[in-house]
């Protein structure tokens, strides 16, 4: 079904939104977490975005369920997944994606990823997103990315990686996150054109209760009034190589994105106006800096204690140079565990990673540095 928006811009049609969803089981891959946490698993794609130079209305359900024909905001009832309009402001037009009634994994572990596929008759730029979480005690971070390659699956799917460009991540805490006015993430690559926004989600079910169900998704804001520059997301971060002994109040474990890499991968200056630090149950105190010819330019981000609970993308204001070096500090505190833990995708392993919003989007698709690259 196809639905116009209010202000006669955008044309979005309910071709796959698919959300319904399989167990992942076990771990999920942040290495595809490096790939699933905040960027992808280094098999995201890059997205070519133009420098420059919204709400649709479609409801689905699971299988089985009963949706009213008559309703104009309804979609394709074998989905289930739900979208809705929310109105404009000063952002553009709200859409809002929700996860249909999904029946939560009884295992500690799962990803689980759906699509929302639609179309739009012109370019936009996205300038804000707002979490909707709807099982707090279950839903333990989500990822949103946009992808070319669609998976086709008409009831969702596990998940252990990120296909497509992240734009934006949920953890603990987190409100609103709204792109500075000069930047939006580009969405729709021609006029016309298709687009499927992704969203992984994992879900933390320790003690494997069963019965448990999820409706959580996003809200998030478009405007057909481009800004001046695309952004982009970046993630300076390991999982690999990390290695925490038991009963160690702080472990401290270094993360080094070298200069040879960015000198390779940034063509030109990148501006980062946002910052998240990130890691699992024993991170304690995380920071992160900026080296120059051997030089610390600045700390970019601290989180001192680092409380789960309370993540967040804090606004920063700085320059990236070709050749610059990221450095991550993560301590952790082992005090209570009696076995080593390993970086991982799981929510009992651990990561050490920053995750930084900015502009203009790097061309090339490079969203992800390692101590390993």
């Amino acid at each position: 079904m196809v639905v116009g928006i209010r202000n006669g811009l955008w044309l979005v049609g309910a071709l796959a939104l698919t959300m319904s969803a399989c167990d992942s089981g076990g771990s999920d891959d942040e290495g595809s977490e490096s790939a699933s946490e905040t960027s992808g698993d280094g098999t995201t794609g890059g997205e070519t975005t133009p420098q420059p130079t919204g709400e649709p209305d479609t409801e689905t359900t699971d299988p089985g369920t009963t949706v009213d024909p008559s309703d104009s905001t309804t979609g394709d009832e074998t989905t289930g997944a739900e979208t809705s309009t929310g109105g404009t402001d000063e952002l553009g037009e709200k859409i809002e994606l929700r996860v249909d009634n999904f029946s939560v994994p009884p295992v500690e572990t799962s990803y689980n990823c759906w699509d929302f596929t639609f179309s739009l008759d012109q370019l936009g730029h996205i300038t804000a997103f707002d979490a909707v979480i709807d099982n707090v005690a279950h839903v333990h971070h989500f990822v949103v990315t946009l992808t070319a390659n669609p998976s086709g699956s008409p009831n969702g799917y596990s998940c252990f990686d990120l296909e497509g460009d992240m734009v934006w991540a949920w953890a603990p805490g987190e409100t609103r996150f709204e792109l500075p006015p000069e930047a939006g993430y580009l969405i729709g690559d021609t006029p016309g054109g298709n687009v499927t926004l992704r969203l992984q989600v994992h879900y933390n079910n320790p003690l494997g209760v069963s019965g448990q169900t999820d409706s959580s998704g996003f809200d998030f804001y478009v405007t057909d009034e481009l800004r001046e520059n695309n952004a982009g997301t970046l993630v300076f971060g390991d999982i690999d190589g990390i290695e925490i002994p038991p009963g160690e109040p702080a472990h401290e474990h270094v993360m080094t994105c070298r200069g040879e890499v960015t000198a390779a991968q940034l063509p030109e200056p990148i501006h980062v106006f946002g910052s998240s630090m990130h890691a699992h149950d024993l991170g304690s105190v995380l920071y992160s800096e900026q080296y120059r010819d051997g030089e610390m330019v600045r700390e970019i981000n601290r989180d001192d204690p680092f409380d789960f609970e309370n993540q967040n993308m804090k606004p920063v204001d700085f320059d990236i140079m070709p050749g610059d070096q990221i450095v991550n500090h993560c301590f952790y505190d082992s005090t209570a565990r009696k076995n080593t833990t390993f970086g991982g995708p799981g929510t009992q392993d651990e990561m050490c990673w920053n995750t930084i919003a900015y502009y203009p989007k790097i061309p090339s698709g490079f969203d992800y540095c390692s101590s390993n690259n």
